[in-house]
């Protein structure tokens, strides 16, 4: 776990809203770890779902930026309600950074609020 003293945070988005979306409808998404993999399984949600969350984003879902010590890569945080293929929607924290490019997300988090 990393405690705050490992981290920065800005109120600011490292990442275009408006990219994230298109890149989002595009289907180019990969995750970042195992991990992610099983939280978007444990939802029960498909790739398209996935995307579909992505492309929903909006600048009031916006939580903040982190970089973690030793690192100069910042991700972007927000939470979201999305359903998936369920008939209630769930409260998501999605933490995303796009690749040097802007050609593909990067998810690094996508599950319930916590």
């Amino acid at each position: 776990m990393v405690t705050r003293k490992d981290e920065e945070r800005r109120d600011r988005p490292e990442y275009s809203l408006q990219r994230i979306r298109e890149i989002a409808a595009q289907g180019k998404v990969q995750y970042l770890s195992s991990r992610v993999t099983m939280d978007v399984e444990n939802l029960e949600f498909t790739p398209d779902d996935v995307h579909e969350c992505l492309r929903a984003l909006e600048a009031k879902h916006f939580r903040g930026s982190v970089r973690y010590e030793g690192t100069r890569i910042w991700l972007d945080e927000y939470l979201i309600t999305c359903k998936g293929q369920r008939e209630i929607g769930d409260n998501l924290y999605i933490k995303l950074k796009l690749d040097r490019d802007c050609i593909w997300i990067y998810l690094a988090s996508f599950h319930r609020e916590r």
